[in-house]
């Protein structure tokens, strides 16, 4: 009887060793309440890392529209700039082409002064 009190014991004993390395069930509760808790704080920073990319996402749609309409008005400024260098060209054209023509117009009006004023000399030649 003396082994099998001492085989109870030693099983008491065992018990007892294996019972005071785990957890009591309050320990547990706090361990899940803190697991609890940080998987809550980990959905709350994937909610806030999901609409920081969302709104990453849509400032990168906006600077690809600013950039497009920055694209856009450069080449219509270019359109213009052309424009406006045709026009210039055209100008110069016109002007060279009015230059002529006031030439034109004086070298006329002299020649006219001139015959006029040839036949009254001449008249007046004749008349002495």
């Amino acid at each position: 009887m003396t082994a099998r009190i001492g085989k109870l014991l030693a099983a008491g004993l065992a018990a007892s060793l294996a019972l005071s390395g785990c957890a009591t069930t309050g320990s547990v509760k706090r361990a899940q309440g803190t697991a609890d808790q940080a998987l809550a704080q980990g959905q709350t920073a994937h909610d806030a890392a999901r609409k920081a990319q969302s709104s990453a996402d849509d400032a990168a749609n906006a600077a690809q529209r600013a950039q497009s309409s920055a694209d856009a008005a450069g080449n219509t400024a270019q359109g213009a700039y052309a424009a406006a260098q045709n026009v210039a060209d055209s100008a110069r054209s016109n002007r060279s082409q009015i230059d002529k023509l006031v030439l034109r117009v004086k070298r006329l009006e002299r020649q006219h002064w001139l015959m006029t004023h040839r036949h009254h000399r001449a008249k007046h030649r004749h008349a002495k």
